[in-house]
């Protein structure tokens, strides 16, 4: 794209193409960090080169949405989806295409599979680690949000200068906690063994975007959505688990219940019972005890009095 590269690290576009920056850098032995804070006046797409000794932990800050493409398949990813970070090995290819016109913050760790592996081991036993990281039975990759801690310490990063003397030290010290955050969550996540396929996680992402798109609708059935993705019922819930950390049904009831809080915050609804009903809910009653088993707080509208 004609980018220019400033002492090996810093990626300038040409001014006719994007405003902003990248930023590559190395953190240590078997662990970078790559940035990109830019602006695109054009349609691009970014294409990263598939590596068979590597994980790529992808988080997603823009201001509009940002498409990454996932073999050959499109799905969106930032503010807007709900899902913005995403985990995978890097022999997977994929590509994103920033949105127009509007900031897209991104970060990305690199991280190299052995180091990945000694620091996930005390976590599980021997002969499941090695299987984990035995690319020829397993597929370590999945797709969530980004978690509390991980978005508090991007937005601090997001607030700074690149161009600050002290921002490599701000990116290293981010890219360390996001590596450390990465490893305790993943480190809560049942151990699924199976192989997944470029189609195959093309496949029940999009399942899993259609959902999210119809969080306002009863959940349309398991045999539905296996049918979707052209899998066995099996399969669908096997895969689905081990890419969304959940089953279907209860990733559409959490989904749901995030939509919630949303809209909780929108000045358009006047009482519980118009977001209880904007969301499919036929009682009010059974929509608060549900956020309130999820939240552990009772629903309030920003508007309330």
């Amino acid at each position: 794209m004609g980018a220019k590269v400033v002492d090996n690290k810093m990626m300038l576009m040409p001014t006719d193409l994007a405003e902003g920056m990248g930023v590559f850098l190395e953190v240590m032995p078997g662990l970078s960090v790559f940035l990109i804070d830019m602006s695109f006046k054009k349609p691009v797409a970014i294409d990263r080169v598939p590596q068979d000794d590597q994980f790529i932990a992808y988080y997603d800050l823009g201001e509009e949405i940002t498409t990454h493409v996932l073999g050959t398949t499109p799905h969106r990813a930032g503010y807007s989806s709900r899902l913005g970070m995403a985990f995978m090995d890097s022999c997977i290819p994929t590509s994103l295409l920033p949105p127009i016109n509007a900031r897209s913050y991104s970060l990305r760790l690199i991280i190299s599979k052995d180091l990945l592996k000694s620091l996930a081991r005390p976590n599980y036993p021997n002969s499941v680690t090695e299987q984990l990281f035995d690319s020829s039975q397993n597929t370590l990759y999945f797709y969530s949000h980004i978690d509390s801690r991980s978005k508090i310490l991007l937005n601090q990063l997001k607030s700074r200068k690149i161009k600050d003397g002290s921002f490599e030290f701000h990116l290293k010290h981010t890219a360390l906690y996001l590596l450390a955050y990465l490893i305790e969550r993943a480190a809560n996540f049942e151990p699924i063994i199976n192989r997944v396929t470029d189609r195959e996680g093309s496949a029940i992402k999009q399942s899993a975007d259609y959902i999210m798109a119809n969080l306002d609708k009863d959940f349309v059935g398991i045999s539905l959505l296996a049918e979707m993705a052209g899998m066995s019922v099996s399969k669908y819930k096997l895969l689905f688990k081990k890419i969304l950390k959940s089953t279907p049904k209860q990733f559409y009831i959490n989904e749901r219940l995030l939509l919630a809080q949303k809209l909780l915050q929108s000045p358009q609804f006047d009482s519980l019972s118009q977001v209880a009903y904007e969301l499919g809910y036929n009682s009010p009653r059974y929509f608060i005890n549900s956020y309130v088993n999820k939240f552990n707080t009772y629903p309030v509208l920003k508007n309330s009095k």
